[in-house]
């Protein structure tokens, strides 16, 4: 026995001429189902040639005669019955929630952007210049030559001092080359002059490669220029001079040329409150520990 499929494109093109059914819920399978649909197809055997069936079957612009509003509205109750389902079936599924949070998030941020960048474009292009404007600063130490850059950086490592002299050498740097903005007619900020990068890559290709390092370095030295409020003209040369400055002889107490523990105990000198852990208080706690196990180990001996 032959399987009649009745929600098939081809049960309704056999019983009712249609050539494709493209509703997806019962409303509108049942809406194809009785409602004026002009578009029919003509079978090649002849069978449903005859117009006169076609005008029999076309002949209510709305609905049938068999259209029955109360099956339409079951309909309807049953198709908003499944999208509540496979609603709830998606907002449990954490997987599916998180995805569907992601894409409204993304549609948020495309409707608010323009909103929000039309009517703070002029406000944040003010505070960009403000906040890009580099002032020329001004200090009484030569222009550091690629060969004497070259030496710091390969003395870097091997002292406390050697590390602030070579951020010191790129901070005064910083005074002899072009790194102004570059404004166009309508005074808006279209780029910035090469700077330090620029000269680097034209007189010293080898460390250009190194210009995040480099950068490092030189923050090291503002920072110290900071603790000790060391102002323009003064080079940072200066700070290692005897007699040092209090905060420079705590700095070149330790010996050890690590530059993540310098960089730490300047950034505890601006900032204190800002450290979660008092380095001194620490390695004292750790020092009596130390000395409480080494007499334990001495009793234990005797």
């Amino acid at each position: 026995m032959r399987k009649k499929y009745q929600h098939s494109a081809y049960y309704y093109a056999y019983h009712y001429g249609w050539t494709y059914s493209e509703a997806r819920t019962y409303t509108g399978k049942y809406l194809d189902k009785h409602t004026y649909r002009p578009r029919m197809r003509e079978r090649a055997d002849g069978v449903w040639n005859s117009k006169d069936w076609f005008k029999y079957q076309n002949s209510s612009k709305e609905f049938d005669s068999s259209f029955n509003p109360l099956v339409l509205l079951a309909c309807a109750a049953v198709d908003i019955g499944i999208a509540m389902r496979d609603t709830v079936r998606k907002l449990t599924d954490p997987v599916e929630r998180d995805r569907i949070k992601r894409e409204l998030m993304r549609d948020l941020r495309r409707i608010r952007r323009p909103f929000y960048y039309a009517r703070e474009v002029e406000r944040r292009r003010q505070l960009a210049i403000e906040r890009r404007k580099i002032n020329r600063r001004r200090t009484t130490a030569s222009m550091p030559t690629p060969e004497e850059l070259l030496k710091a950086w390969d003395e870097r490592k091997t002292s406390r001092e050697a590390m602030i002299r070579l951020g010191g050498m790129i901070h005064d740097l910083e005074c002899y080359v072009d790194n102004y903005l570059k404004i166009d007619e309508n005074g808006k900020v279209v780029g910035r002059n090469r700077g330090i990068r620029g000269w680097l890559r034209d007189n010293m290709p080898e460390l250009s490669a190194k210009y995040k390092t480099l950068m490092r370095y030189k923050a090291l030295a503002v920072r110290l220029r900071q603790v000790t409020e060391t102002k323009d003209p003064k080079p940072t040369s200066k700070l290692l001079k005897k007699p040092y400055h209090e905060a420079v002889k705590t700095i070149l107490a330790d010996e050890k040329p690590i530059f993540s523990h310098v960089f730490a105990a300047l950034e505890y000198m601006l900032a204190p409150e800002t450290v979660m852990l008092d380095a001194p208080k620490v390695r004292k706690e750790q020092r009596k520990g130390n000395e409480r196990r080494s007499k334990v180990r001495r009793r234990a001996k005797t």
